[in-house]
This record gives C-alpha cells, sequence and structure tokens, in this order.
C-alpha cells in the first residue's frame, strides 16, 4: 500500500507517542531479556504440565467400545414422570421430576398442598 504523504508512518508514530507513551512505539525486542525468555520457557513447561496432568487425571468411563471422560456425559435424568407416564420436554418441569419424579402438572393436582402425604407414600389411583 502506497501513501503519497512520505511522512505518513513518522507521524502516525508520533501520534501513538504522544497519546500512548513512547513505549508503545518501540520494538518489544528492546525490553526481551535472557532472564525474562528463562521465565517464560519454565511458565510455558509448567502450564504443558498441569494440562497433561488433567488430561490423563479424568475418570474415564468405556461407552460403547470407547473411552469416555465422566465430566463430559450429561447426568442420565429421568423425565417421565411417575403419575401420568408423560415424558415431558418443558423445563419447568425440573424442579417437580427432581423432588417428586413428577410432571409441573402433576404436583399441582395431586401434591400441591399435601407434601407431607405424598412423602409419606400415597399414590393417586389409577381411577383417580
Amino acid at each position: 500500500m502506497k501513501n503519497k504523504d512520505s511522512e505518513y508512518i513518522p507521524k502516525l508514530e508520533k501520534a501513538i507517542a504522544q497519546k500512548y507513551g513512547a513505549e508503545a512505539i518501540d520494538n518489544p525486542r528492546k525490553f526481551w531479556t535472557e532472564k525474562k525468555e528463562e521465565e517464560y520457557v519454565q511458565q510455558s513447561k509448567l502450564l504443558a504440565q498441569k494440562i497433561r496432568k488433567n488430561e490423563t487425571q479424568g475418570e474415564k468411563i468405556e461407552l460403547d467400545g470407547f473411552l469416555i471422560n465422566k465430566k463430559l456425559l450429561s447426568k442420565d435424568t429421568n423425565r417421565i414422570c411417575t403419575v401420568c407416564k408423560n415424558y415431558s420436554f418443558d423445563m419447568r418441569d425440573r424442579l417437580y421430576m427432581n423432588k417428586f419424579s413428577t410432571c409441573r402438572m402433576c404436583y399441582v393436582q395431586w401434591i400441591d398442598g399435601r407434601e407431607k402425604r405424598w412423602k409419606n407414600g400415597w399414590r393417586p389411583n389409577k381411577e383417580e
């Protein structure tokens, strides 16, 4: 890219230096030393060790002939209501599924206000 103004780059550097300071236009190699290089290499080695340790440390589970990290598997949740036997796609049912194994509608109809009876083992009859 050729500019008509041959003084464009020096003007740009001067403007940057005025706005951000003289260090902004200096070559980064000017501030790099052997000591900093050694520290950087050491930090890189430590990071690589941590990454390798975490990769090998994860608990593996065999699934269909493959070893899979346990953290990658989603928790298998039962989304079928024990009362109406419908599969719930509604995210609002998660609370009721976890606590009572029912969908929100069955909770409202059979459990709401009668939690003690439900926890004691009462369940609605098939005729109800």
